[in-house]
């Protein structure tokens, strides 16, 4: 096997083998047969809600993308892209699933990969922003009982340099692009002085996405991609907090909202296994529990969630996929 097989190996096992022991250890809590007797707590009514909001939220997303690409296509030609992204999203481990996203921009839409990747790195700045937030709404909501674990500064002021922080940096970038990239060339100037082609690809690689970030300007556009990108945080975690409520397992909701809140920032990073299966309902359980819930609740709640939002990306992947049949046999004929 050479290196680059090894990698490929590494990139799907380890993940994979991080999912088995994380979901192994929080599943050991429970009994299995809490899961579905919690699932079947929830009304035809109440999962058709959910299926409608999880499609609008996919809807919202396809309307911050058109607005940020500042694409003339109609709607239905790009909600299958998002769609197809959404699933293999929830699918692929370590935000693999993004790829999904370039490469059919770049093929449906001619979008260039570079500022395919841009868009999704501007679209990721902007949630984590709008997610510091909403973290410090709802920590606020729970001082009292994260007042014994989380200081003042863990619990506000960290997440609001970091949201500042990125505002500050969004602000430079679109306000002064040309100081932006004249700043980040130079500090690139070490790295390729080196001649070492995987470092000079990288940083190259890394300057053109720059150079995309640059040229996306803050104009009335830019802020339907902000009222969009808020529209997606509602609905995400509307629809999540309304679930969890039919499911009748009597967590409060402030609490359930932050655990949510702080588990969407741990998943922006690139940490996700396949099926996002423990990696997501790890930092959930452990804020419930910290909150007074048992960790046999916390653990029936995640993975009952988890498993619902799975499903819903499932006709959306057959919508995608379908959708991406026809659009090459068009371009075949």
């Amino acid at each position: 096997m050479n290196r680059k097989q090894f990698q490929r190996v590494a990139k799907i096992g380890v993940p994979t083998v991080l999912a088995v022991v994380i979901a192994y250890f929080l599943l050991r809590q429970i009994d299995l047969q809490q899961i579905p007797q919690t699932l079947s707590r929830l009304s035809i009514k109440a999962l058709l809600i959910g299926l409608v909001c999880y499609c609008l939220l996919v809807l919202a997303k396809t309307l911050r993308f058109r607005a940020l690409l500042n694409l003339e296509s109609r709607i239905h030609r790009i909600f299958p892209i998002l769609a197809l992204h959404t699933f293999w999203g929830n699918i692929l481990p370590m935000r693999t699933g993004d790829v999904s996203y370039v490469y059919l921009m770049q093929r449906r839409q001619k979008v260039d990969a570079t500022q395919g990747i841009a868009s999704l790195l501007v679209a990721s700045l902007i949630d984590l922003v709008l997610l510091m937030g909403l973290v410090i709404a709802t920590a606020w909501l729970l001082r009292t009982e994260l007042r014994n674990t989380f200081s003042g500064t863990v619990l506000y002021l960290v997440p609001f340099l970091i949201g500042g922080g990125l505002v500050a940096v969004v602000l430079f970038v679109y306000i002064a692009p040309s100081v932006c990239m004249k700043f980040a060339e130079r500090c690139t100037v070490p790295l390729l002085r080196l001649k070492k082609r995987p470092i000079t690809w990288a940083v190259n690689k890394g300057l053109e996405v720059l150079r995309q970030l640059t040229a996306f300007r803050s104009n009335r556009r830019y802020l339907e991609v902000w009222l969009y990108s808020l529209l997606c945080l509602v609905i995400r975690f509307g629809f999540q907090c309304y679930l969890v409520i039919e499911m009748g397992v009597g967590i409060p909701m402030p609490e359930v909202l932050f655990a949510l809140a702080f588990t969407n920032v741990f998943n922006l990073l690139p940490v996700q296994t396949v099926g996002n299966f423990g990696t997501t309902e790890f930092p959930f359980v452990w804020l419930l529990h910290h909150f007074g819930t048992s960790v046999e609740i916390a653990t029936v709640t995640g993975f009952s969630l988890h498993i619902l939002i799975l499903l819903y990306c499932l006709p959306l992947g057959a919508y995608g996929s379908l959708t991406n049949g026809k659009f090459l046999k068009t371009n075949n004929l």
